[in-house]
């Protein structure tokens, strides 16, 4: 049988150790190990060392480098059990290692979803100001269970949602300041949807904003709005041409009174 005839520490990578057997006389390079897996295994010249406890090494060191690349992975930010699953299963570790180390991870708590969620949900509320439904949806997407889901999103209260959905509509609504009253609550509206917020909060969030109503701005929004229109119906008959326009300034959110007080002016205009 085999013995152990030499031990060197590997230059390039630290932490290693060569192992050598001697074969016909000579020192042969049989495998690498770890430090820990070194003084684990008790690996000291002259040792014996069959076939099969070569083999069961190098798998325990496979096994050791694939869990030292899990750690690093782990250093940088928490993660889910499916992100750490899906990152063993890319490095190729076998089904039966796998549930070792995730059994082994959770022992030492470097994986536990319910914290995981509830650092998650902090950060997207905090940070990201992220709706609940979409940070529902993300939770989903990094394998997180509804019940977990669900505990960790009591702490999103729905004053904490209506107060950012707020702040995003008083920040968001001079971007539509060329638009009609009614599509600027609509768009508005939409905008929070859009970023994870329930209808209800959006509705609720825009009844506590004062959207800023200048008279002048509305009223050079409805005059770009109706020269356009204008120019779309204008050789359509006169009563066809205007309501045409009446319902392309009506879908664009303008108030039936401004309407009909930029088409008399139109009107009044053309007649000079």
């Amino acid at each position: 049988m085999p013995i152990i005839s030499k031990i060197t520490a590997a230059k390039k990578k630290k932490g290693r150790f060569h192992i050598y057997i001697k074969v016909n006389n000579k020192d042969q390079y049989a495998f690498t190990v770890s430090e820990d897996l070194l003084v684990r295994e008790q690996l000291l010249r002259g040792k014996d060392m069959s076939e099969d406890d070569i083999t069961l090494l190098q798998e325990k060191d496979d096994l050791d480098k694939a869990m030292q690349k899990v750690l690093n992975f782990l250093s940088y930010r928490m993660r889910s059990e499916l992100e750490v699953f899906n990152y063993l299963k890319e490095l190729e570790v076998s089904d039966d290692q796998i549930g070792e180390m995730m059994d082994r991870l959770r022992e030492l708590e470097f994986v536990n979803d319910r914290l995981f969620a509830e650092a998650f949900v902090r950060t997207k509320r905090d940070t990201g100001k992220k709706g609940p439904l979409i940070i529902e949806q993300e939770l989903h997407q990094k394998g997180i269970s509804q019940g977990l889901i669900d505990d960790a999103m009591t702490q999103y209260t729905i004053e904490q949602q209506l107060e950012h959905a707020i702040i995003m509509i008083d920040k968001k609504q001079s971007s539509y300041k060329n638009e009609g009253l009614k599509k600027k609550q609509q768009k508005l509206i939409q905008f929070i949807i859009q970023r994870g917020y329930p209808h209800s909060i959006a509705v609720e969030a825009l009844k506590e904003v004062d959207l800023k109503e200048d008279p002048e701005v509305e009223w050079g929004a409805i005059e770009k709005q109706g020269e356009k229109a204008w120019r779309k119906f204008e050789n359509k008959p006169d009563w066809e041409r205007d309501q045409r326009i009446k319902q392309f300034l009506f879908s664009r959110g303008f108030t039936t009174a401004l309407i009909e007080q930029w088409l008399q002016s139109k009107k009044e205009e053309n007649m000079t």
